[in-house]
């Protein structure tokens, strides 16, 4: 469902970890908030930024990571990727190369994914 703030959020399994989401639709990657990645065991500080991406709050550059196992309830993904940003990510965002994968469906204030 829709939430009071306009936006839809939903979380993924990731290893086994339940990671929530925001739903953008306008960005491409799926992107990791740090605190999210260090759930997940992975070292923001370790990883090496050679990406970059443009957000609502300037340019931050991005770490390429792969997550073994992504689930959604039955949909399943292995060897997943997805990014780190180094900059302030106060919640990790769903972009189209995850949700391109589903016909998306908005109808009475929900979200729908089908494949």
């Amino acid at each position: 469902p829709r939430s009071a703030d306009g936006h839809y959020y939903l979380t993924l399994m990731i290893n086994g970890t339940g990671v929530p989401f925001m739903v953008d639709t306008g960005a491409s990657g799926m992107v990791l908030a740090a605190g999210d990645a260090e759930k997940l065991g992975i070292d923001p500080a370790g990883l090496s930024y050679m990406g970059q991406a443009t957000t609502a709050n300037g340019v931050v550059r991005t770490a390429r990571v792969t997550l073994p196992l992504v689930e959604l309830g039955p949909f399943r993904n292995e060897d997943f990727g997805a990014f780190v940003t180094e900059g302030e990510l106060d919640q990790s965002l769903l972009g189209m190369d995850y949700l391109g994968q589903f016909r998306m469906e908005f109808d009475g204030g929900k979200l729908v994914l089908r494949q």
